[in-house]
């Protein structure tokens, strides 16, 4: 999906991949992300949102949810992550990250609240029902704390992803007001609701999702109540191309994820965003037949829209070899990746994807790179799968 823009706006990657991935430096089934230009795409995320007033987020999830890169993130101007569950905060927090927002999408369980306010401290909790606002009001009473929270909205007709789904429905909201404000150990301060944008069908912007004035409804609501809002989340697609346009909505906080990396959908067709592309998948071709190279996966992801990869032995070779993905399936397991094969491929040829990912639910290592323009890139941090 992203394999030809990568090409075009940062071919010393794919090139550093190569490089490492035949000197034995990094092995197949690695995603390489190049640290500068990810230090980079998030100091203009976090310049383009200081510039608009809103607030930002980082999420981890897609790019391996370490503490490594947590740190990196924050140190280059995105203060606070959100957790896309439980055990990401926890990740983070091994390397003493900062945890912005907690309990979107993955709501932690009935006996997590007290871990959650005593070690991971988070300056937002997401809600998704009553049920859940009493239990962690009852673990904050304990501890004599009030925790701020916002509430996910939803209606019936709004855009939400097979297993996703979840909130307060638009109609019942005020009467599930009326319960939680009963509760002393929350404060409601604010509403969300997930994915709030979507690539249109030009693939040359994004337009909002009915999720968007599920949002307006609701702050209404919730002011009707007497509630002051002062967090308005509008997650899905946050970048700097997002910012301006979330702004005009009211929305005061945004959840960059694909954005750190350049791999938003848009990110695909544009060549003229703020953000660079900064990651590759590599892998190479462990063996062939006579219609196909076979290679080395585990870090497939069913929605990356994968067309093409390139391969080769050396950086500037690859950069003109492509090849056409082939065979590859979401019902099964990835143990091999499979390209058409081409006359010159050869056995341990490196192959470099560039697609769509959430590398948190695959088995892929993760290698975070420097000087990817150099002769001579480093490896600085190898996350292997399983730490």
């Amino acid at each position: 999906m992203f394999i030809n823009m990568t090409k075009k706006r940062n071919p010393g990657l794919i090139q550093a991949a190569v490089k490492l991935h035949q000197e034995g430096k990094i092995p197949a089934n690695t995603y390489v992300i190049d640290v500068d230009s990810l230090e980079d795409n998030v100091r203009k995320l976090s310049q383009t949102a200081k510039e608009h007033g809103l607030n930002l987020y980082y999420m981890s999830k897609q790019i391996g949810r370490s503490g490594f890169v947590g740190k990196i993130i924050e140190q280059s101007g995105i203060e606070r992550a959100v957790a896309v569950d439980i055990d990401e905060a926890f990740e983070l927090k091994k390397q003493d990250c900062h945890i912005g927002n907690i309990g979107h999408i993955v709501q932690p369980g009935k006996s997590q609240w007290e871990e959650v306010l005593t070690k991971l401290q988070p300056e937002i909790v997401t809600l998704f029902s009553v049920e859940k606002g009493r239990q962690l009001s009852e673990a904050a009473e304990k501890l004599g704390l009030v925790q701020d929270v916002i509430l996910r909205v939803i209606r019936q007709s709004d855009m939400v992803y097979p297993g996703q789904f979840g909130g307060f429905l638009l109609d019942q909201l005020e009467d599930s007001l009326d319960e939680l404000l009963q509760l002393k150990g929350i404060r409601v301060i604010g509403i969300t609701s997930f994915p709030v944008l979507q690539i249109n069908g030009e693939k040359n912007n994004f337009d909002f999702t009915s999720n968007m004035e599920t949002i307006q409804l609701a702050r209404k609501i919730l002011e009707n109540k007497g509630i002051t809002v002062t967090h308005v989340n509008a997650p899905s697609a946050t970048s700097c191309h997002t910012i301006p346009m979330l702004k005009e909505y009211g929305v005061t906080h945004g959840e960059p994820g694909h954005a750190l990396t350049g791999t938003t959908p848009l990110h695909a067709y544009k060549e003229d965003l703020p953000e660079v592309p900064a990651m590759v998948y590599v892998s190479e071709i462990s063996h062939m037949d006579e219609k196909h190279a076979y290679t080395i996966a585990g870090g497939f992801y069913p929605r990356s829209n994968m067309e093409n990869a390139l391969y080769g032995s050396n950086g500037t070779e690859t950069l003109e070899q492509p090849a056409k993905v082939d065979c590859v399936s979401p019902e099964n397991i990835d143990y091999y990746g499979c390209l058409k094969r081409e006359k010159n491929m050869k056995v341990a040829d490196t192959v470099v994807y560039a697609f769509r990912t959430q590398i948190f639910v695959t088995r892929a290592h993760v290698a975070f790179v420097r000087n990817v323009n150099s002769d001579q890139p480093e490896l600085i941090y190898f996350q292997r799968r399983g730490n």
